[in-house]
């Protein structure tokens, strides 16, 4: 393709209102189009960019068997009624429309419902399973904040694949199938020696524990916990973890009593106060869950509570923060002076591991502007027959299992995979007959990539000063082809320099236009092309080109075969 064909051209200014790197460029570039925050069109380069990218994971996905379909947009309330999943208290982030007869119908926020209902027809017999079901399609999320670019968008590209198995086991091996196939995308696309498999949370699609694809990157959302020397990744929503032990504490203990502390905001404002170190202060918050429990959770000061943790804890559907009249009901006091004292019977305490092996601690005294100091477990409050991890992690904490300190990392999620067990089959009447004649439940699992951000993830991890810079498996095209002046040997050369490399199948983009070089060269940095190629009156008379990779800084002259095989990567 020539340049001068290309209706898009690039923009030395920042898009305004734009605070996403991986957008700036692509918009700069005229990769893509903002339409409005979280929504954008992708142009000729930006779109080819994407089918490179959807070519990658539709091989991996056909390998594996699976069978490519088209769903639609526009979906049925009464399917995600049967699933519980039409409610906005459930789900959050629909968006849903009507019909002129008043029929309400959601925009393609998640497809597990529909798949299932597509295969009722067709499935029935232990012999039509098991099954690897995909589509690459459009999907609308109504974020709250879509201030990422295409990394977090509300009408995105995703790349939904559903397996169904006759038993759990089957399902385990389809599942170890799809998480090998992930890893083989993630390695052409040229993240693999950075994206990592890392346990999450299932959210509202299963109880078990998730498996993220996270891409380590500086402007990653996700914090991730590894276990040095290991394939164990966590992120930071689940991470198992143990305290560091306190060290210099005072182990004889002294008497108890209340110290009042009116207003006091914060545990390091707190521990300053009380002159103490944060950690000897114990933060105590109340929770209901689904069926009316009243929990207590205490953790040491400075952590903060994990409600995925304290959820699984309790055994809980839901939970959330007590109102502040429960919590007055419960602690005879306002909000912030809660603690384990002397609380009703009938409310569930629930202990983090790092409120252990303390003495003389701080926690709420149960009285409005009081803190009960010199607290000790034993004496002031019977010692927990077990102590639980319902913290949320952090930097220097220890893996439970290996006794080491985690590695704290940032990640960006570009994919990942959960089962679901047959929760919707089952909900949705799909079922399977065995051998037997027996009507069984069918298990299922969710493999997802965002196919567009994964472009973002790409577009924001590899660019430079300069601009974008592609990896070859998914550059619109693999030569950047430039032409200095206007001279009639140059114009042949290039000429015929293009039409070879395009009959050899190597995609070129040729920057034909009569403009200064110096802007041909900046633009060639900006759209990230991996190989430059230049023919100018001085490489003419040595007929021959020079040379420049997107990576390098070094040029090269080179002859036409030998450029051949540089971009051919021969």
């Amino acid at each position: 393709m020539k340049r001068t064909e290309l209706f898009t051209k690039t923009s030395k200014t920042t898009p305004a209102g734009e605070t996403a790197e991986n957008a700036k460029l692509l918009i700069r570039a005229g990769y893509v189009h903002k339409e409005m925050a979280g929504v954008y069109a992708y142009l000729p380069l930006g779109l080819r960019v994407l089918e490179n990218i959807k070519t990658i994971v539709r091989e991996e996905m056909n390998a594996i068997g699976g069978q490519e379909v088209l769903m639609t947009t526009l979906q049925p309330r009464e399917l995600f009624e049967k699933t519980n999943r039409w409610d906005d208290a459930v789900v959050d982030n629909w968006f849903k429309t009507k019909l002129k007869n008043d029929t309400e119908l959601g925009l393609g926020l998640t497809h597990e419902e529909p798949i299932v209902d597509a295969l009722i027809p067709y499935v029935d017999s232990y012999k039509d399973l098991p099954l690897f079901v995909y589509q690459i399609a459009t999907k609308f999320r109504n974020e709250l904040r879509a201030k990422s670019g295409v990394l977090r968008g509300r009408e995105f590209l995703m790349k939904d694949m559903y397996s169904f198995a006759r038993t759990k086991a089957e399902h385990d091996e389809l599942y170890e199938k799809a998480a090998a196939a992930y890893a083989r995308v993630y390695d052409r696309l040229g993240i693999g020696d950075r994206t990592f498999r890392v346990k999450a949370d299932g959210g509202y699609f299963t109880e078990d524990y998730s498996d993220e694809y996270q891409t380590l990157s500086p402007i990653g959302e996700d914090t991730l916990f590894h276990v040095p020397g290991t394939d164990k990744w966590f992120n930071g929503e689940i991470a198992p973890s143990q305290a560091p032990r306190l060290s210099d504490q005072d182990k004889a203990e002294k008497p108890m009593e209340n110290v009042e502390g009116k207003g006091i905001i914060g545990v390091a404002e707190l521990a300053k106060f009380l002159g103490i170190a944060t950690g000897q202060t114990t933060k105590t918050m109340l929770y209901k869950t689904d069926s009316g429990e009243i929990v207590a959770a205490a953790v040491r000061g400075g952590y903060d509570i994990n409600e995925i943790k304290l959820r699984k804890v309790v055994g809980a559907k839901s939970l959330k923060l007590a109102d502040e009249e429960t919590v007055r009901k419960v602690t005879g006091a306002e909000v912030g002076y809660a603690g384990l004292l002397n609380l009703p019977e009938g409310v569930r305490v629930v202990i983090d591991e790092s409120c252990q092996n303390r003495t003389n601690f701080e926690m709420g005294a149960n009285q409005t502007n009081m803190h009960a100091i010199n607290v000790n477990w034993g004496r002031d409050l019977p010692l927990p027959e077990e102590f639980y991890d319902i913290k949320i992690a952090r930097e220097g904490d220890i893996d439970p299992e290996t006794g080491q300190v985690y590695e704290v990392e940032k990640g960006v999620e570009a994919g990942n995979i959960f089962p679901l067990e047959s929760k919707y089959s089952d909900a949705l009447d799909l079922y399977y007959t065995d051998e037997n004649g027996k009507r069984q439940s069918i298990v299922m699992g969710c493999y997802g990539i965002g196919v567009s951000r994964v472009m973002g993830i790409i577009a924001e991890l590899f660019a430079d000063e300069k601009g974008l810079v592609w990896p070859e498996s998914v550059a619109p095209f693999k030569v950047y082809l430039i032409n200095v002046g206007t001279d009639k040997n140059v114009v042949e050369m290039t000429t015929k320099l293009y039409n070879e490399l395009n009959q050899n199948g190597i995609e070129v983009l040729w920057d034909d236009r009569d403009i200064r070089p110096g802007e041909k060269f900046a633009d060639a940095d900006l759209l990230g092309m991996p190989h430059r190629v230049v023919v100018s009156p001085k490489t003419v008379e040595q007929t021959a080109i020079e040379y420049k990779a997107r990576t390098s800084d070094e040029t090269m002259i080179l002859t036409v075969a030998e450029c051949f095989k540089k971009v051919a990567c021969i």
